[in-house]
């Protein structure tokens, strides 16, 4: 599952959506979206269908929240898994 936070019309049919806050480091990431992709949000769609137009580091922010950066800081230096 995954949240669009605070969905405010900002043009004819677009709306602006805010990410979770990175549990790392707080940032959040705010993205425009079609008014039926917030539709399909509502009525459970997944993030991979309503935030299509966007990369897969983006969808991440709104499923985990985690922004890229932190992820691959985590990756690099985080603890290991032995």
């Amino acid at each position: 599952m995954f949240t669009l936070h605070n969905p405010m019309k900002v043009m004819n049919e677009r709306y602006v959506v805010t990410s979770h806050p990175c549990p790392m480091c707080g940032d959040t990431l705010t993205v425009s979206i079609a008014s039926d992709k917030l539709f399909a949000y509502r009525q459970g769609g997944l993030a991979q269908n309503v935030l299509s137009e966007y990369d897969a580091d983006v969808r991440e922010r709104f499923i985990s929240g985690i922004c890229a950066m932190c992820w691959m800081f985590d990756e690099e230096f985080g603890e290991d898994d032995e």
